[in-house]
């Protein structure tokens, strides 16, 4: 079974996405998983483990960066490589990631990042033909190579992971301004750039956005919207409501009744 996950920060994606079958592996691409006081138990019972990015977003100095906004990093960014070189052992069968039931990847948005330092890298190093004069987004070397990178991304760790895979992905919200200059929300996606913030649940069994419910008194409920509604795309195999406890274990019960 794969899941999709989609909220805003502090929603809850991570803490339901370690709900899962255990043991579980985490590829911490947002760097905040052992930091996170509810999820101790798990890692002091050795339910979770961690894993760390070893690879920073960029190695470039930040001064540098700021100086010449106009060019790629000078050093080639290493992050993308390590998260698919996790993923392509995970599925070639790798002695150390066998006994794992579930693999959480966590997160979607903070992976593209990596995708695109490395992209930008290889536009400046000349991969993409010749230089030409910037007249839109500096930062897009190639819609097509990004776009068909994260189309096999997304094809090998939906179809080739054998274990439970969960992938949690930041909210973006697509508005609009009526005539009297009042913001309409039109819809949720995940926090992706170009056509794939629409394709992305598509490869998923299991698409879930969070949803919180706040009482006066009472501790915030985290759940799980489960179908479909006029601005999220949610969506379910299952028998199951459109709330849910963000809970995969009682969603596995569910299942099984």
């Amino acid at each position: 079974m794969n899941t999709l996950l989609i909220g805003p920060p502090g929603s809850g994606k991570t803490t339901a996405a370690c709900t899962a079958e255990p043991p579980i592996l985490l590829l911490d691409i947002d760097g905040k998983a052992n930091q996170m006081i509810s999820l101790q138990p798990l890692i002091k019972s050795g339910d979770l483990v961690i894993r760390e990015m070893e690879n920073k977003l960029i190695s470039d100095r930040l001064r540098y960066r700021a100086e010449h906004p106009d060019k790629g990093p000078q050093e080639e960014p290493q992050g993308y490589y390590e998260i698919v070189d996790i993923l392509n052992d995970i599925i070639e069968g790798f002695e150390e990631y066998m006994h794992y039931k579930t693999i959480i990847l966590d997160s979607f948005t903070r992976t593209v990042e990596h995708l695109k330092r490395l992209l930008n890298f290889h536009k400046a190093s000349g991969k993409f033909g010749s230089q030409k004069k910037i007249t839109e987004d500096m930062n897009w070397p190639s819609w097509g190579s990004y776009l068909s990178l994260l189309e096999e991304l997304c094809t090998v760790f939906t179809t080739h992971v054998q274990q439970n895979f969960v992938c949690c992905a930041h909210q973006s919200t697509e508005t609009e301004k009526d005539l009297n200059d009042n913001i309409i929300v039109n819809a949720y996606w995940p926090m992706v750039d170009g056509q794939m913030k629409q394709k992305l649940g598509g490869y998923f069994n299991e698409v879930y956005f969070m949803n919180l419910v706040f009482a006066k008194n009472k501790p915030t409920k985290y759940q799980f919207m489960t179908h479909p509604d006029n601005k999220h795309n949610a969506r379910t195999s299952m028998d199951l409501e459109q709330y849910v406890p963000a809970d995969l274990q009682f969603r596995q019960l569910e299942e099984e009744d």
